[in-house]
């Protein structure tokens, strides 16, 4: 959200900062932040709205590269200087870390000029991991930087009340991410909470691509709207079409090698992929030339360490290079000036490919003070647009309005729970053992912005946590089971929570002698996730040929492969049970299936095709060595996401395995004896040490991984996840090659 210091002077706005009569205070820290001599339009208008002299919510919609990002670091720095703690929302983790990192730089400045003594802290979602305590109410001097998702986690639990009432502004960068269908709800029952507190913070909601804004307008009274549709300087857009013979990367070259020939030219690369990123740089500088930069061309994306970013960053900005290759995810985050904008990547394979608007976020790069941007889009011939339509997206710039996600009904496969289900559950949560009332629950929702669609969804949400044993009514008081808190408090997918605890108690139920259970390997734990997850990625699509490497990959593997592969879902056409876990796990074919236990049995066997690559690459098989085995396409590009997933899976599941909800079945429904129980009690212990050290395999997922694991133990210290990338950039790939370098030295 912090501004890279622009090389030219944006003369959109004739008057000086004097005109909107701030302190000398307020002078210095906006002459700190930016060298610009006179505000940009929408920091004008924003000043000019109250914006240090009120208490008023914000929403500020702007194109990128119109200085928005001034607007919310002042609103932050505001309530410090009042004494309240601040929050600042980035949608991405990484992003989330460049912001900290880069505020933490500035602390001791901003400490002088501000008048106030603060701290910068960060706490996002891969943290889940960690314990950390936010019922203390002091200090009060802190900014924190999260994610959507760890903030509202932290709204979840009652003990955080006395730390949330010293928030005294929250700034939610970004904020059109209200109406994704995945991330929406998170992101609207956040701010639905702040707004229902008895001393709701200041809100400032920022965006570089809203359309109508009136509802939103309402929801956030009294709110000030201020929106900037004139884009400075102009940005030119085009689709760059590819022959089937020309590779994406080879057209890239060709387009900036003509490009970069103007004076002071810079291009900012946007790929999917984060490790394609050192490739492509790679190419580029042996391609262009001097043209890319004495640096050459540079990579800059959340793998790297701090220090190798900012090298990059510092790089790129001092004209050394004069290209850098990034991630899609740099186009909702830090400001890196530039004339021209690549986007190579069009699809996403594994993943949720790119909209109008976020092509339009990336493209909006371009462009540096009164310099003309100008941007492609690179089609290749498998992407679902065609260039017209493309075009004509592009040159309409239609931006979606601001509306609840709820409004715009669910995205295809995220689970058939009512839509108001995650925030009954959440708010229960906060409320712990005093529980809510269904009036109570509809106050609530009466302060979102889909409350029309929300409070009509409240019943069918109760059924269903009801149904699932995740919450109860009592006295006409809905309360979370011990099941469904821990399930909520660990931020699971309630599908996935509900889906695996029912699993466990079928197989206590049909079981006596708990052979399963006893039997259970650490792929069973990744076979239940990889089925439950709606976001696992897909790999490759089902044939004989993939149900033959399954098998017999368990076949030479006796004492890894999953129970619950062997005795459900192995098997040819007509033979496998796969039916009867995947009923089990509350997972049913969609409309049109005709054969449910065909489906059944093809989903069982991708499931443990993908758990079997997981594993693979949590025990040191590379991805090159993994995609030749396993015929797959693209791991590189999946692997970050999907491991980050099942780690944060793995620590819900392990915290759902201590739950009591187990040994009451067992006495109630199965008439369990107290040595059955005590035996129960000593396999789910096991289950969840299983899952620890699969993480500490998982959090590597490298060749070098099974040798640091190793040294821990003997040794008791850690070597760090970045430790291990650089060695392997250093092309350290195994225990010999460590050797050589550490006997050579």
């Amino acid at each position: 959200m912090l501004e890279a210091r622009p090389k030219a002077v944006d003369t959109r706005v004739a008057t000086s900062w004097d005109k909107y009569a701030l302190n000398s205070s307020w002078r210095n820290l906006i002459a700190r932040l930016t060298n610009s001599a006179r505000p940009r339009q929408v920091q004008a208008e924003c000043l000019k709205a109250g914006l240090l002299t009120n208490r008023t919510n914000f929403l500020v919609s702007a194109p990128t590269n119109a200085g928005k990002s001034l607007i919310g670091t002042l609103a932050l720095l505001e309530a410090i200087k009042s004494g309240r703690r601040a929050i600042l929302l980035e949608p991405l983790r990484a992003l989330a870390r460049e912001q900290a990192e880069e505020l933490q730089k500035l602390t001791p400045e901003l400490e002088v000029l501000l008048g106030q003594k603060f701290s910068v802290r960060l706490s996002t979602g891969d943290y889940r991991l960690n314990t950390e305590e936010f019922s203390d109410p002091a200090p009060v001097g802190e900014l924190i930087v999260a994610t959507p998702e760890r903030f509202e986690s932290i709204l979840r639990n009652s003990e955080n009340n006395a730390w949330l009432d010293t928030v005294g502004a929250v700034c939610v960068d970004e904020a059109h991410l209200i109406s994704n269908p995945r991330r929406g709800p998170t992101l609207e029952f956040l701010i639905t909470s702040l707004l229902s507190l008895p001393y709701p913070p200041r809100l400032i909601l920022l965006s570089a691509t809203l359309g109508d804004t009136a509802a939103a307008e309402e929801w956030l009274r009294p709110c000030q709207v201020v929106k900037v549709t004139k884009r400075h300087p102009p940005l030119k857009k085009e689709v760059l079409e590819l022959d089937a013979d020309v590779t994406a990367t080879t057209a890239v070259e060709e387009w900036l090698s003509v490009q970069l020939q103007a004076p002071d030219s810079q291009a900012l690369v946007f790929v999917y992929q984060t490790r394609s990123t050192e490739s492509l740089a790679k190419e580029l500088t042996e391609e262009l030339g001097k043209i890319a930069g004495d640096a050459g061309a540079v990579a800059y994306h959340a793998q790297m360490s701090s220090a190798r970013r900012e090298h990059a960053r510092q790089t790129f900005l001092s004209g050394e290079s004069c290209v850098l290759v990034t991630t899609s995810a740099l186009a909702m985050g830090v400001n890196l000036p530039a004339t021209h904008v690549v986007v190579r990547d069009l699809t996403y394979p594994g993943a949720q490919s790119p909209n109008v608007a976020d092509l339009l976020q990336m493209m909006g790069r371009a462009g540096r003070g009164d310099q003309e941007g100008h941007a492609v889009v690179v089609k290749r011939p498998g992407d679902d647009w065609t260039t017209s339509a493309l075009q004509q997206a592009l040159d309409r710039e239609e931006l979606p309005d601001f509306r609840s996600a709820v409004t715009l009904g669910p995205e295809k496969g995220v689970g058939e729970i009512p839509p108001t289900t995650v925030a009954v559950s959440s708010l229960l949560s906060r409320y712990g053992a005093s529980g809510r009332s269904r009036q109570d629950i509809e106050n609530f929702l009466q302060n979102s912005l889909g409350a029309r669609e929300l409070v009509g969804q409240i019943d069918p949400a109760l059924r269903w946590l009801e149904n699932e044993v995740l919450a109860f009514e009592e006295n006409e008081q809905y309360r979370l089971t011990v099941l469904g808190d821990r399930a909520v408090k660990a931020v699971l997918p309630l599908p996935l929570a509900s889906g695996h605890a029912q699993l466990i108690r079928d197989l206590m139920s049909i079981d006596p002698d708990d052979r399963a259970l006893a039997q259970w390997r650490p792929l069973d734990h990744l076979l239940v996730l990889q089925l439950l997850f709606d976001r696992a990625p897909s790999l490759r699509r089902f044939s004989e040929r993939l149900s033959q490497q399954v098998t017999g990959w368990c076949e030479e593997a006796v004492d890894q492969a999953p129970v619950l592969f062997r005795r459900w879902i192995d098997g040819e056409t007509g033979y496998s049970k796969a039916a009867e876990l995947l009923g089990s796990l509350g997972l049913t074919p969609s409309a049109g299936k005709r054969n449910s236990d065909e489906w059944a049995r093809r989903e069982g066997y991708l499931a443990t095709f993908r758990s079997i690559v997981l594993f693979e690459r949590g025990h040191g098989y590379s991805i090159t060595d993994l995609e030749r085995r396993f015929e797959i396409d693209n791991l590189e590009g999946i692997e970050e996401r999907w491991r980050d997933d099942f780690l944060w899976l793995l620590a819900g599941i392990a915290k759902l395995l201590e739950v009591k909800t187990f040994y009451y079945h067992l006495r109630e429904e199965c008439d369990a004896d107290n040595e059955r129980i005590k035996r129960i009690e000593r396999l789910l212990k096991r289950m969840k040490n299983q899952i620890y050290d699969l993480m500490e395999s998982l959090k590597y997922c490298s060749p070098l991984g099974p040798v640091f694991r190793d040294i821990r133990k003997l040794m008791g210290g850690g070597v760090g996840e970045t430790t291990i990338r650089t060695l392997e950039e250093n092309g350290i790939r195994n225990l010999k090659d460590l050797y050589d370098v550490s006997y050579y030295k």
